[in-house]
């Protein structure tokens, strides 16, 4: 089989990875892992054996170097199906012969010299910029991360190898950035820029461009400062002053003409010759007289996520409600809502740039800020400002006049049809000035909360990643790292969040000593885990606590109360007895926080949290409060009362006899009617998962005869077949015999669980009964307590 047939793909633009058509390799030892990363960084070179020995153990190197390395070479030919084809030897010396298809590498090169031919022929400022993107796109980190950084020698072949490489995405980065820079809101890659900065603070072009757009930004000072750091660098580390063009840059900023400088900047087919415009007293007055060119769409859109993965559903939704266009007078609008860290922008970003040749006259993108750590959301003045610039007006001819910016940009936009794409959006009164007229564009907007209320908006929920997806995304992050069964716990930890997902492999990266089994064994504890998921300044506890810091006082108690429960799903009847009020609003909490997507609902009129919302819930001082005002024994006490009139009524419409158990029913408010058998066979199965959770949480209270009896009810309900043992069994069992008919009647329970294929609850109750120690040992017979 050759390579070819194989679908290998080799890859050291980030890990060192090598993937077949079966998925990840699993590469050999040190030794050829190193041997196959210099070939990688190499494509087509022939390297000599000693050079080879060098990259795999620098200067001092075994005796048996030279044998060790044909040894490598013949491991991974084993190893990789398909790679004699590709791993070739020349006499001694050996290389590696793949195309664009089967290196990264190589096909970022081809990128690099398509982009040249296309500037060389005058193509587009916007088709070079998808090609820009396209390229850096190949980049999963740095070049041979895990590699070079295990790499103590400094001046290995292996790390001069990647030195070479990153200074080729960096003259694309820098390449990318000057086009963006005259094409889009300045603003946009002030980002971008900081980061390259930071990691070249000597680049005086870099610092040039950073100037340009903090100044075309309206950030004159910051500008200025940039330019006081790089002089004091400068003369500090290297003795010399900033070069002429920096000081060009300084002068223009100083004078407020960032963008004449720019312009002048732009290729010289965009002018026509000095001319003579008019005579002074004092002489001739030459200007550049700008030549009409052509009007480009502009398109702002980062680029899409290079590691995007499943949600066919959801774009396949997407695509046929956009294209199929507004069914009213304005703008079609499509909100794409959903819980911090479940993928919205991804999602949006995605579908936004398979929309692009749908419209044509161009296609925007403007983060709102409404849960962004540190920043306050957008005023849509502010956004307007950007947006009129991105279309090529002038800051000092934009109105300062919010009506007047809005009538403006509806103007600028008339007969168009563009795609604005608002990202992480707080409310409808955020985004109504945005909006462009006519029926023809499209507006995605992205929100953690449900903001359907503007008419005509089309909902598309975005929900957790399926267990099947989750499992391609961290395929596809971790490669060769993938342990499948801790993936498979990983998978549950995350819960469908890719952000989890995201952060985990992030975390493993940065760990390399770490096994994925390792990182999920710490990730076992579920209110440790939030803050275990974790990488620099992104956490899933960081982003999903802005949601929860940003929601009603009243709203948070409650999300602390239901994470007492954090397994159970609730109706609103339990929910009321769990928080102590009324059904009405008990209903109004739970909708009120289904809108800011921190529960779910996967049936009508039932609740749950995401398990990572709990995890960040328990961590919270607001439940730790609840705890320590007793808040827990009072809460389940009165959803175990609650369950227990419900079970009761239900057991005598199933026909059991009436032992007195409903008696204190009335005692306890907001029932459901339950007025029939089907109905009593009803609530008790949907409320069944609660129950049970319930039931387990109630031995670590000490409630043991009402749980017992709560057993014995649902006992009764799940199998009434199987007769009916009278109350005395728990009644008279007494405090000393209280724990035992409470391990029994869950026991018993167990066992009608099992009975019926209720396999799941089964296990959790058995493990409940034999975790609860009581004074002497229990041998269970399957009898009823």
């Amino acid at each position: 089989m050759t390579g070819t047939e194989a679908g290998l793909r080799f890859q050291v633009l980030g890990s060192v990875a090598v993937r077949s058509a079966a998925g990840p390799v699993r590469l050999p030892g040190t030794v050829a892992r190193r041997v196959l990363t210099l070939l990688m960084l190499s494509p087509g070179e022939v390297l000599s054996t000693p050079r080879l020995v060098k990259a795999a153990w620098g200067p001092c190197c075994p005796a048996t170097a030279s044998n060790q390395v044909r040894k490598a070479i013949a491991q991974l030919r084993h190893a990789i199906p398909g790679a004699g084809a590709h791993l070739l030897t020349d006499g001694p010396n050996y290389r590696l012969n793949v195309s664009a298809v089967e290196s990264d590498l190589v096909e970022f090169n081809q990128r690099r010299l398509h982009i040249r031919r296309l500037a060389e022929r005058g193509v587009s400022e916007g088709q070079r910029i998808q090609e820009l993107q396209a390229a850096l796109s190949l980049f999963r980190g740095q070049v041979a991360a895990d590699i070079v950084d295990g790499d103590d020698l400094e001046s290995g072949p292996i790390r001069a190898a990647a030195r070479v490489v990153e200074e080729r995405r960096l003259a694309v980065q820098k390449e990318l950035i000057a086009l963006r820079l005259r094409t889009s809101p300045p603003a946009l890659v002030i980002e971008d820029l900081r980061y390259l900065v930071a990691q070249h603070p000597l680049a005086e072009d870099l610092r040039a461009q950073l100037m340009l757009a903090l100044s075309l930004s309206g950030r004159q000072a910051d500008a200025l400062a940039e330019y006081a750091e790089i002089r004091t660098l400068l003369r500090d580390e290297l003795g010399i002053d900033p070069n002429h063009s920096l000081a060009q840059v300084h002068e223009a900023v100083l004078c407020g003409d960032a963008h004449t400088y720019l312009r002048a900047g732009a290729s010289p087919r965009d002018y026509e010759r000095p001319v003579i415009t008019d005579i002074d007293t004092g002489g001739w007055h030459v200007a550049l007289r700008v030549r009409e060119a052509p009007r480009r769409p502009v398109c702002t859109l980062p680029h899409g996520p290079a590691d995007f993965v499943g949600r066919r559903e959801e774009v396949h939704t997407l695509l046929r409600t956009a294209r199929a266009g507004s069914r009213g007078p304005g703008p079609l609008l499509i909100c794409v809502d959903g819980m911090g860290g479940v993928g919205k922008t991804a999602l949006a970003l995605h579908t936004a740039h398979q929309l692009v040749q749908d419209f044509p006259d161009g296609q925007f993108y403007v983060d709102l800020r409404a849960f962004s750590p540190s920043e306050r959301p957008c005023e849509p003045a502010e956004v307007l400002q950007v947006l009129l610039r991105s279309l090529g007006g002038e800051a000092q001819r934009i109105p300062a006049d919010p009506d007047s910016q809005v009538a403006m940009w509806r103007a600028r936009l008339a007969d168009s049809k563009v795609l604005l794409l608002l990202d992480n959006a707080a409310s409808e009164a955020q985004i109504v000035p945005l909006l462009p007229p006519g029926n023809g564009s499209l507006v995605l907007i992205t929100s953690r909360r449900r903001l359907y209320g503007l008419d005509g908006t089309e909902p598309c929920p975005a929900s957790p990643m399926s267990t099947g997806d989750s499992r391609e995304l961290l395929e596809r992050l971790l490669g060769e790292r993938l342990e499948p069964r801790a993936a498979e716990r990983l998978v549950a930890y995350c819960e469908g969040l890719p952000l989890a997902l995201r952060l985990a492999a992030a975390k493993l990266r940065s760990r390399p000593t770490w096994t994925l089994s390792h990182l999920v064994e710490r990730l076992a504890d579920p209110r440790r885990r939030p803050a275990e998921l974790q990488v620099g300044d992104r956490s899933v506890r960081s982003v999903l606590r802005l949601s929860f810091d940003a929601v009603t006082e009243a709203q948070r108690r409650a999300l602390c109360v239901l994470a007492l429960l954090p397994d159970a799903d609730m109706g609103v009847y339990e929910a009321a007895a769990l928080l102590d009020t009324g059904a009405v609003e008990a209903e109004l909490l739970l909708e009120g926080l289904l809108d800011v997507n921190l529960l779910e609902q996967s049936h009508i009129g039932r609740y749950a949290l995401h398990g990572l919302v709990a995890g960040v819930t328990t961590g919270t001082e607001e439940f730790e409060q609840l705890l320590r005002g007793g808040g827990r024994r009072s809460a389940l006490h009165r959803l175990l009362a609650h369950h227990l009139a419900v079970t009761s009524r239900s057991c005598l419409l199933l026909g059991r006899p009436d032992d007195g158990g409903s008696a204190g029913a009335g005692a306890v408010p907001h029932l459901p009617e339950i007025g029939s058998r089907k109905e009593a066979l009803e609530v008790c199965e949907r409320g069944l998962p609660a129950m049970v959770e319930t039931l387990r949480a109630s031995g670590h209270e000490g409630a043991f005869l009402a749980a017992a009896r709560l057993a014995r009810n649902l006992r009764f309900v799940l199998a009434p077949e199987g007769g009916w043992e009278m109350r005395g069994g728990v009644e008279d069992a007494g405090a000393s015999g209280s724990r035992n008919a409470y391990r029994r009647a869950l026991l018993g329970l167990a066992s009608a669980c099992r009975g019926v294929g209720l396999l799941e609850h089964g296990a959790t109750l058995t493990a409940a009964a034999t975790s609860t120690a009581g004074p002497r040992g229990i041998r269970s017979t399957g009898g009823m307590a």
